[in-house]
């Protein structure tokens, strides 16, 4: 499994709420701080955007796709200089994979899906993303039309497994809009290493043997550069040192195997430490807790 579909399995990525909304004439609604992500699409009309400490509002048009990240308060209008309504007057009670229509609507049409994302590998995913990850250029819209107009359809009809169906999609297009976005940026960060060659091949490495005793030395031959150059590299789009960063993943490995009720000692083995106090150290050092301190809370979970 490639490290991008790896940490999002282990994120335990569900679908909190799909549905989308219709809306026309004059409008702006304001929403609450949330957990997790939220992933919309513009499939017909426009509609201003603006994020609570953002900058200024944002014209999303029709095939556009954003992402929000981070949780902060947004509204989504007509004209980002109406005052807003709750979202609640709207939305509350509207059931899973509606299709609310908003003053009768006919001018703009927006889908998506809100994603809940579990442990602590959801900073490795999202932490370096912007308030708004917006998607607009021709390709981009290309690749992610057919989900969206096949998820309208589902919306509109209303036949049995309808839901299902539209959070299996909304779940394809976040993973879509996180590829296209990395496609278009550059960044610092786990998620921009992956696309470059020499760094994206060393995580992937990582991501593969974790037990192995990687040297910085032996990561960039791997990768067929120079030492020095491998581990500049390395450092500057990560932000972390390759055996720095080997040793975050193993104790990520290790919480989920905690978490599960595997044996410390089995655990150090197989993640390639010669002794379970080394093991502990390590685990203490970077999660900030012991191993017995996470099993223990895993288990009360």
């Amino acid at each position: 499994m490639d490290p991008l579909s790896q940490v999002i399995s282990f994120l335990e990525l569900r679908n909190y709420r799909v549905g989308g909304f219709e809306a026309g004439g004059d409008w702006s609604i304001r929403f609450d701080p949330f957990k997790g992500v939220k992933c919309y699409a513009v499939t017909s009309g426009a509609c201003w955007l603006a994020v609570e400490g953002a900058g200024e509002p944002v014209l999303f048009q029709q095939g556009d796709c954003l992402l929000l990240p981070h949780g902060s308060p947004f509204r989504v209008a007509s004209d980002p200089a109406l005052p807003p309504e709750d979202w609640k007057r709207h939305f509350l009670g509207a059931r899973e994979g509606a299709l609310v229509k908003l003053n009768d609507g006919g001018g703009v049409t927006v889908l998506g899906g809100h994603f809940q994302l579990a442990g602590p590998q959801a900073e490795m995913l999202i932490g370096t993303l912007p308030p708004i990850v917006h998607l607009q250029s021709k390709t981009d819209r290309e690749n992610l039309r057919w989900a969206f107009d096949r998820m309208r359809q589902e919306m509109v009809d209303a036949k049995p497994g309808g839901v299902l169906i539209i959070q299996q999609l909304a779940t394809m297009i976040f993973v879509q809009a996180l590829r296209l976005h990395l496609d278009d940026s550059k960044g610092v960060g786990w998620l921009f290493a992956l696309s470059d060659k020499h760094v994206g091949a060393a995580i992937a490495a990582i991501h593969r043997e974790p037990a192995r005793r990687w040297t910085v030395a032996a990561l960039a031959l791997e990768v067929g550069m120079s030492r020095s150059g491998f581990a500049a590299r390395f450092g500057q789009l990560v932000g972390d040192g390759p055996i720095e960063y080997l040793t975050r993943w193993r104790m990520l490995l290790a919480g989920r195997s905690l978490s599960r009720g595997e044996p410390v000692g089995a655990i150090a083995r197989a993640l390639g430490y010669e002794s379970e106090s080394a093991f502990r150290t390590a685990y203490k050092r970077v999660m900030g807790a012991t191993p017995r301190h996470h099993a223990r809370l895993a288990a009360v979970a």
